[in-house]
């Protein structure tokens, strides 16, 4: 790929891995990045992704996109270059890729996920607190109930990023796991998919789309 033709365009979720993975393959590719927040609503998020489409200088030749389906984020989103995107439903789904294997979600369904740096950012005790600061008592321990039955594990994603081991790292989600009567657990991540997209390694873990074409569904 030329270096100078190539931008990468990723959500600020995964912004740590999209540096630190361009420093293990020595490129230093331009970044877009998309505001995590966008993600409380897909179509908010596909305007963003088609402005900054929209955006891009015209010498641009190639976008690699480092992030995932995102809810219908990419869908029908006519390219003007091409646009590589991995088979993902999103970013966790796209750090607990570890192998060749072409899977579209490897989450499972009652189970959160922890992989910042600084696990106050994903703590979901305060996302709870956030999503339900304008409700009354009763309502909002109904809720935490609910939350209580549908989570049953946070798990930890291993990756060079976030030293996961560390006492301090580790008591802050165990005390949002007890939270929700739910375990805790690690599990294995990295940036082997982010290396292969920033790479030019596009198996089928990958959709290419060309300028012109729109894009569809491009889970498995």
């Amino acid at each position: 790929m030329n270096m100078n033709k190539t931008v990468i365009l990723s959500c600020t979720s995964l912004k740590d891995y999209v540096e630190l993975t361009q420093k293990k393959l020595n490129t230093d590719y331009p970044v877009i990045y998309l505001s995590r927040i966008y993600h409380r609503d897909p179509e908010e998020m596909r305007e963003h992704v088609i402005s900054a489409l929209e955006g891009l200088d015209p010498e641009v030749e190639t976008v690699l996109v480092s992030m995932g389906f995102c809810g219908g984020s990419w869908d029908k989103v006519k390219v003007p270059c091409r646009v590589v995107i991995p088979r993902v439903d999103d970013c966790i789904s796209l750090l607990l890729q570890t192998t060749d294997e072409p899977v579209s979600n490897l989450k499972k369904p009652d189970h959160l996920y922890v992989k910042d740096k600084d696990p106050d950012k994903e703590n979901f005790k305060s996302i709870f607190d956030h999503l339900t600061k304008d409700i009354d008592e009763e309502t909002k321990k109904r809720y935490h109930e609910d939350w209580m039955r549908y989570y049953r594990e946070i798990d930890i994603i291993e990756t060079e990023i976030n030293d996961s081991r560390r006492p301090e790292y580790a008591e802050k989600v165990k005390a949002d796991a007890d939270w929700l009567q739910a375990e805790m657990a690690y599990v294995p991540g990295g940036t082997h998919l982010l290396e292969k997209l920033i790479s030019g390694n596009w198996d089928e873990q990958f959709m290419v789309f060309e300028p012109g074409e729109i894009t569809g569904n491009i889970l498995i």
